[in-house]
């Protein structure tokens, strides 16, 4: 399956890799280095599968983590979103608030983008987000549905 997907680095390098890894595998993408760049694309795009977050995206600075900032922003605004979360430099505190407090998909260092467990969790990502937007819409659907069926029947 073929996913639509951000990805949001600051270095390069690690971003053009990443890049051709996913296109090769036949995905949709989008590649930016900063938050700033990352938040445009999000407000003007619609059905985003899968988005790829670095959580220092200024790495010259050890505190900074606007990656989980910008994860927060895309489960609150883009709820059928997955978002693989990655570093260079992961620590367990990290990975843990990714998946406690914003519900990252998945969590992987920068030196895993070529193993065939990265590419499988980036199907299953897509998938997933693909089944839960398709879910929403048929739930949507059927109230629409049942509304109208309640309005036939108190008009006879």
């Amino acid at each position: 399956m073929r996913g639509k997907i951000l990805i949001v680095e600051d270095f390069a390098d690690w971003r053009d890799l990443l890049k051709g890894i996913l296109q090769r595998e036949g995905h949709e993408i989008e590649a930016v280095g900063t938050a700033q760049a990352a938040r445009q694309y999000l407000a003007e795009t619609s059905g985003l599968d899968l988005a790829i977050l670095d959580i220092r995206l200024v790495e010259t600075d050890e505190s900074n983590e606007e990656g989980m900032r910008l994860l927060a922003e895309i489960r609150r605004d883009h709820p059928f979103t997955c978002v693989i979360m990655i570093s260079g430099h992961g620590t367990m505190e990290l990975q843990r608030k990714a998946f406690r407090e914003f519900h990252a998909f998945d969590f992987f260092r920068k030196e895993q983008f070529a193993s065939e467990e990265f590419r499988k969790t980036v199907r299953e990502a897509v998938e997933e987000a693909t089944r839960n937007r398709r879910a929403a819409k048929d739930k949507d659907y059927i109230r629409g549905h049942r509304f109208e069926q309640w309005q036939r029947d108190q008009g006879q």
